[in-house]
């Protein structure tokens, strides 16, 4: 299985890169898959890690169709840099759900648990997403078909817009499959991430990881979020996650009384 794995950045995220690989590492030292830094003029210096410079930057999705089309392999793993493994990531289990997908014949598996989850079964391992989920199309940590991905992204447009504006409305739009993990799994998710930061700032929760994987120093010259932003942050998150689960309650009432 040959399915390259691109830590997609910028040059001004250099600072990030020696924190998110050494967490890369150290959770996943078995990594079987060829791992891509997608820059702009600089590297990393670690042999592990294979550049892949796209040049002077555009925009975010300029650099991204660059940087995708200079592949080979029909998928690919995306994986923004400011989500390194948390924990020790389960290959085995995620090759599995890797190999579930391209079964599937699915254009994108997001492969980290968080909303929107698939509104399945927790003895399913993967489920679709229903097309009108609010971040159908999210740019974290994902499997993607690369044609899928070619077709979802449109030079011009930042992360955000992809999200949230062009990206996800022409993701609607597509025949391709959306899958994503289930709320609830009788298996273990394969990769549990941190997410370090925001709009540019160190949030809260990577701050207490960073410090506690000793690597906050490689970030300290990094501006955190404020205090309204850090409970702005919780809310918004609880706001997403009682969504999913009240959705998913009724999904499973709607299933009992259909088979009654």
């Amino acid at each position: 299985m040959n399915i390259p794995i691109l830590v997609v950045s910028c040059d001004l995220y250099k600072d990030v890169w020696p924190a998110f690989f050494q967490s890369f590492f150290k959770y996943w030292s078995d990594c079987p898959f060829p791992i891509y830094l997608v820059s702009n003029n600089s590297s990393y210096s670690d042999s592990r890690v294979l550049p892949l410079l796209v040049g002077d930057d555009v925009d975010y999705s300029s650099n991204l169709i660059k940087a995708v089309q200079s592949i080979q392999e029909e998928w690919l793993i995306f994986w923004i840099d400011d989500r390194p493994p948390a924990t020790s990531v389960d290959t085995a289990q995620l090759v599995r759900l890797i190999e579930l997908a391209q079964e599937k014949d699915a254009g994108y598996l997001k492969l980290i648990p968080c909303h929107p989850f698939a509104l399945v079964s927790e003895k399913e391992e993967i489920g679709e997403i229903p097309k009108n989920s609010r971040y159908l199309v999210s740019m974290t940590v994902a499997l993607w078909k690369k044609s899928t991905l070619l077709k979802v992204l449109e030079a011009g447009e930042s992360a955000w817009d992809i999200e949230k504006k062009g990206g996800v409305k022409r993701a609607r739009n597509l025949n391709d499959k959306f899958y994503a993990l289930p709320i609830k799994s009788l298996n273990p998710y394969p990769i549990i991430d941190i997410h370090m930061i925001a709009k540019g700032k160190l949030r809260w929760q990577g701050i207490k990881f960073l410090r506690q994987q000793g690597l906050l120093h490689h970030l300290y010259n990094r501006s955190r979020v404020t205090s309204q932003q850090y409970v702005y942050d919780i809310l918004f998150n609880l706001v997403l996650s009682v969504n999913s689960h009240f959705r998913f309650k009724l999904l499973q009432l709607v299933n009992k009384f259909t088979k009654a």
